[in-house]
């Protein structure tokens, strides 16, 4: 697993210098409790964010083509097909 994907416990979490507040979402550059601006030793670098954001999109790709492929069933015979096509007739 990628080791930017990882998210951090509360223990492990880095703080803000100047509130002491645990650091969950590292891309955002403030603080989340006092908006002051974090180190850059504590958020992640534009190339990070741009490697997070292609991995979201790449997940929420397969995401979508998982549930494409779950959504789409065969009959299991003849007549299951052909009772599924004149049911899916009348409700349109």
């Amino acid at each position: 697993m990628n080791s930017l994907a990882q998210a951090p416990t509360a223990a492990s979490a880095p703080r803000c210098p100047e509130c002491g507040f645990a650091v969950f979402n590292r891309r955002y550059p403030k603080c989340e409790s006092c908006g002051t601006v974090l180190p850059e030793s504590i958020v992640y670098s534009a190339v990070e964010r741009h490697a997070l954001l292609a991995a979201d999109e790449e997940q929420a790709l397969k995401r979508s083509r998982n549930e494409k492929a779950a959504s789409v069933t065969t009959p299991g015979s003849l007549d299951d097909g052909l009772m599924t096509a004149v049911i899916g007739l009348t409700k349109s």
